[in-house]
């Protein structure tokens, strides 16, 4: 249903009551994609340690858009910085699988903080 005083927004009737049908973005398909674990990083620390940004971004409706444009840039990153880590110290020639494992995770460890530092723990 929608209301002639505001035409931005439609209503729902519940027991003759009138609510709005809000959305946390402007993009409802936006708003129903899950949140990957950046993207919650990103929320949290927004939320905080930056609070009123938050709120800005929350009432403008890109709250969410922008939390998965972090997550998306993390993973991106993430994949980069793993690639040229391995580079400079590529993995061991043994068979040893647990050396390599740890080898492996060291690295993934590496780019992880050097992701959440220059691209998920920042204001937006």
């Amino acid at each position: 249903m929608n209301n002639p005083n505001s035409p931005n927004l439609t209503y729902r009737e519940i027991d003759g009551l009138l609510y709005p049908n809000l959305n946390i973005s402007n993009k409802a398909k936006v708003d129903q994609q899950p949140l990957g674990r950046y993207g919650r990083m990103a929320m949290s620390y927004l939320r905080d340690n930056h609070p009123q940004r938050f709120q800005i971004l929350l009432m403008q409706g890109i709250l969410m858009e922008t939390l998965h444009n972090a997550e998306q840039e993390a993973l991106e990153r993430m994949e980069q910085m793993t690639e040229q880590l391995l580079r400079l110290r590529p993995m061991p020639k043994t068979d040893d699988t647990l050396e390599r494992t740890r080898h492996l995770n060291q690295i993934k460890s590496t780019a992880e903080e050097l992701v959440l530092n220059d691209i998920v723990l920042k204001p937006r």
